[in-house]
């Protein structure tokens, strides 16, 4: 039975959570669940942050590391997160970035012109459900480290040493309290790095862990992943040369990689910002309307369609296999924290 409820149900009976609390209360509102997916949400949220270094130009290289206590480290070769005191709260750039929901550098434009979502709670969330978590960033000519449990600093941001070093290094154990299974699965997190890499022409990654280790890098983006994905699963595609597509303008950047396949299997795999768009969303919807589109207007400028017969959208679409990346600039709406769908017009 549960407690019994109170008829005197006034302000005394409100309760006002503070700092990082409404997330260890509510750990499935910010990372989905406290399964599998909402722990490996965690390594995306810190590889996300690296992963926006690269998108503005000032990352080429990031380091995943998996540790024999069961912790993860992510280390990126970036600016560096800011060290300075934070004029509104008196406490470093630093502490109040992985203390404080909704804080950060990209809700300003001159910081980030394109980002992985503007939801401001990544770094927080994650130092929120860690047992421990040091942040090391190398920034300014110096290495400074703060180290966090639960949501909560355990001293004051430390100056290490002097060094030429940039970047920032992120290394957490998830809080077994929250999650019923803390051990993170290689093979997962391969999974999304390869993504991350495709999607990001030129970027260096590298997966470790006590057993084995990785190095990804794709120079020509998701042109050399498709075609790398046809060779492996032996498809003789219809157009033998792919068909890509890239544009860009003050607002967005594309890029289209399709094939047809010829039989039942294909699909189109979306991206906005280097995230996974699982459910679509306005660019995949795009995409897909621009293609049948051209496809039927070039049948019916050339009459290539026999007589009394209709050629549908999805007759256009059949057995096509591609992937459409986009990134934005400024202001991205996703639907939800875990950013399964584009919303941006």
């Amino acid at each position: 039975m549960g407690k019994e409820v109170t008829e005197n149900y006034n302000a005394e009976q409100i309760t006002v959570l503070k700092g990082l609390e409404p997330v260890r209360l509510r750990p499935g509102m910010y990372i989905g669940s406290t399964n599998k997916e909402g722990l490996h949400h965690l390594v995306w949220e810190i590889v996300d942050n690296a992963v926006d270094e690269t998108i503005n130009g000032h990352c080429n290289e990031i380091h995943v590391e998996l540790h024999k206590d069961g912790s993860l480290s992510v280390s990126d070769n970036g600016r560096g997160i800011p060290v300075d005191l934070h004029p509104e709260t008196g406490r470093s750039a630093l502490e109040v970035i992985f203390t404080t929901l909704h804080a950060g550098g990209k809700f300003d434009e001159t910081n980030y012109k394109v980002s992985g979502g503007l939801h401001g709670v990544g770094s927080s969330v994650v130092c929120a459900l860690s047992e421990h978590i040091e942040v090391t960033s190398f920034r300014g000519g110096a290495a400074w480290k703060q180290c966090f449990s639960k949501g909560k600093p355990l001293g004051d941001l430390e100056r290490l040493r002097n060094t030429n070093k940039r970047g920032t290094t992120v290394l957490f154990k998830p809080d077994a309290s929250i999650f019923p299974d803390t051990s993170f699965s290689f093979e997962k997190i391969e999974e999304f790095l390869i993504t991350k890499s495709f999607l990001n022409a030129g970027l260096k990654i590298r997966l470790t862990s006590p057993e084995k280790s990785l190095e990804l890098c794709y120079p020509n983006g998701i042109a050399d992943y498709l075609n790398e994905r046809i060779e492996q699963k032996k498809y003789h595609p219809l157009n033998e040369q792919l068909f890509y597509f890239q544009s860009e303008d003050d607002r967005l950047s594309i890029e289209v990689a399709l094939y047809w396949l010829g039989s039942s299997e294909g699909g189109l795999y979306s991206y906005a910002n280097a995230i996974r768009t699982i459910d679509g969303g306005t660019h995949e919807n795009g995409v897909k309307n621009g293609v049948s589109k051209a496809i039927r207007s070039y049948i019916d400028i050339h009459s290539l369609a026999p007589k009394n017969m209709v050629v549908t959208a999805e007759d256009c679409r059949h057995s096509m296999m591609g992937m459409v990346s986009v990134f934005l600039k400024g202001s991205i709406e996703f639907q939800g924290q875990t950013k399964n769908r584009l919303n941006s017009d």
